[in-house]
Protein backbone atom coordinates (compact mmCIF):
# COMPACT_ATOMS: atom_id res chain seq x y z
CA UNK A 1 0.00 0.00 0.00
CA UNK A 2 1.68 3.59 -1.45
CA UNK A 3 1.61 6.30 1.42
CA UNK A 4 -1.59 8.35 -0.25
CA UNK A 5 -3.62 5.03 0.08
CA UNK A 6 -2.37 4.57 3.58
CA UNK A 7 -3.63 8.41 4.36
CA UNK A 8 -6.93 7.33 2.77
CA UNK A 9 -7.69 4.56 4.50
CA UNK A 10 -7.08 6.61 8.05
CA UNK A 11 -3.35 5.63 9.03
CA UNK A 12 -2.31 9.03 9.13
CA UNK A 13 -1.14 9.79 12.72
CA UNK A 14 -1.02 13.41 12.35
CA UNK A 15 -2.34 16.21 10.30
CA UNK A 16 -0.81 19.38 11.48
CA UNK A 17 -2.37 22.47 9.70
CA UNK A 18 -0.26 25.82 9.49
CA UNK A 19 -0.37 28.70 8.24
CA UNK A 20 2.02 29.86 5.34
CA UNK A 21 2.00 33.14 3.81
CA UNK A 22 2.82 33.27 -0.03
CA UNK A 23 6.18 34.60 -0.69
CA UNK A 24 6.50 36.46 -4.20
CA UNK A 25 10.17 37.64 -5.20
CA UNK A 26 11.00 39.24 -8.61
CA UNK A 27 12.58 35.52 -9.95
CA UNK A 28 8.82 34.11 -9.86
CA UNK A 29 8.15 33.05 -13.73
CA UNK A 30 5.00 31.49 -12.43
CA UNK A 31 3.24 33.22 -9.71
CA UNK A 32 0.32 31.18 -9.56
CA UNK A 33 2.72 28.05 -9.32
CA UNK A 34 3.99 26.25 -6.04
CA UNK A 35 6.44 23.70 -4.93
CA UNK A 36 7.09 22.50 -1.61
CA UNK A 37 10.75 21.54 -0.96
CA UNK A 38 10.75 19.23 2.81
CA UNK A 39 14.02 18.79 4.17
CA UNK A 40 14.33 16.79 7.79
CA UNK A 41 16.85 17.34 10.78
CA UNK A 42 16.94 15.70 14.27
CA UNK A 43 18.28 16.37 17.37
CA UNK A 44 18.26 13.39 20.23
CA UNK A 45 14.53 13.72 20.97
CA UNK A 46 13.35 15.61 17.99
CA UNK A 47 12.24 15.93 14.52
CA UNK A 48 12.62 18.86 12.34
CA UNK A 49 10.85 19.15 8.41
CA UNK A 50 12.01 22.13 7.33
CA UNK A 51 8.81 23.48 3.99
CA UNK A 52 10.24 25.41 1.56
CA UNK A 53 7.90 26.48 -0.53
CA UNK A 54 8.47 28.30 -3.76
CA UNK A 55 6.37 29.96 -5.62
CA UNK A 56 2.17 31.14 -4.04
CA UNK A 57 1.09 28.48 -1.82
CA UNK A 58 -2.70 29.12 -0.21
CA UNK A 59 -2.18 30.28 3.57
CA UNK A 60 -3.48 27.80 5.69
CA UNK A 61 -3.69 25.13 2.99
CA UNK A 62 -0.12 23.52 4.85
CA UNK A 63 -0.69 20.21 5.94
CA UNK A 64 1.59 17.63 7.30
CA UNK A 65 0.78 14.16 7.18
CA UNK A 66 2.70 11.03 8.99
CA UNK A 67 2.00 7.26 8.38
CA UNK A 68 4.62 5.48 10.48
CA UNK A 69 8.02 6.87 9.71
CA UNK A 70 6.75 8.39 6.20
CA UNK A 71 5.43 11.79 5.53
CA UNK A 72 4.84 13.47 3.20
CA UNK A 73 3.24 17.72 2.71
CA UNK A 74 0.29 18.72 1.02
CA UNK A 75 -1.22 22.42 0.06
CA UNK A 76 -2.87 24.37 -2.59
CA UNK A 77 -1.11 27.21 -5.06
CA UNK A 78 -3.13 29.93 -5.24
CA UNK A 79 -5.02 28.84 -8.10
CA UNK A 80 -6.41 26.30 -5.33
CA UNK A 81 -4.45 23.53 -7.24
CA UNK A 82 -3.16 20.93 -4.89
CA UNK A 83 0.94 20.63 -4.51
CA UNK A 84 2.62 18.21 -2.79
CA UNK A 85 6.39 17.26 -1.49
CA UNK A 86 8.39 14.44 -2.63
CA UNK A 87 7.29 11.59 0.41
CA UNK A 88 10.05 11.09 2.86
CA UNK A 89 11.23 8.89 5.67
CA UNK A 90 11.28 9.95 8.76
CA UNK A 91 14.93 8.96 10.94
CA UNK A 92 12.46 7.73 13.75
CA UNK A 93 8.89 7.46 14.38
CA UNK A 94 7.46 10.39 16.56
CA UNK A 95 4.54 11.77 17.92
CA UNK A 96 1.57 13.97 17.94
CA UNK A 97 1.61 15.69 21.27
CA UNK A 98 3.97 18.37 21.33
CA UNK A 99 4.32 19.66 18.23
CA UNK A 100 4.77 22.93 17.28
CA UNK A 101 5.42 25.22 13.60
CA UNK A 102 7.08 28.34 13.38
CA UNK A 103 8.82 30.26 10.57
CA UNK A 104 12.81 30.51 9.59
CA UNK A 105 14.06 33.98 9.16
CA UNK A 106 14.43 32.90 5.39
CA UNK A 107 10.35 32.53 5.47
CA UNK A 108 11.13 28.40 5.15
CA UNK A 109 8.03 26.56 7.61
CA UNK A 110 9.76 24.53 10.37
CA UNK A 111 7.76 21.78 12.22
CA UNK A 112 8.93 20.47 14.78
CA UNK A 113 7.83 17.05 16.06
CA UNK A 114 8.86 14.62 18.90
CA UNK A 115 10.29 11.18 18.80
CA UNK A 116 8.00 8.63 19.96
CA UNK A 117 11.46 7.28 21.84
CA UNK A 118 12.05 10.22 23.87
CA UNK A 119 7.86 10.59 24.65
CA UNK A 120 7.57 7.73 25.76
CA UNK A 121 10.74 8.32 28.10
CA UNK A 122 8.93 11.44 29.20
CA UNK A 123 6.12 9.91 31.07
CA UNK A 124 5.78 10.17 34.40
CA UNK A 125 6.00 6.85 36.46
CA UNK A 126 2.74 7.36 38.15
CA UNK A 127 1.10 7.38 34.39
CA UNK A 128 2.89 4.46 33.40
CA UNK A 129 2.76 0.51 34.14
CA UNK A 130 3.56 -0.57 37.58
CA UNK A 131 6.21 -2.49 38.02
CA UNK A 132 6.18 -5.89 38.91
CA UNK A 133 7.90 -7.26 41.86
Amino acid sequence: MDLIEAFSRGVAILVLLALMAPRASGSDIDPAAGALAVSVSETPDMVVLHIHASGAVEPGSVEVQLAGRKTIVLARDSLGHPIRSQELRLPESVVEEGASAGYEDDGTLMVTLHKEASAQSAVPRSDAEPATP
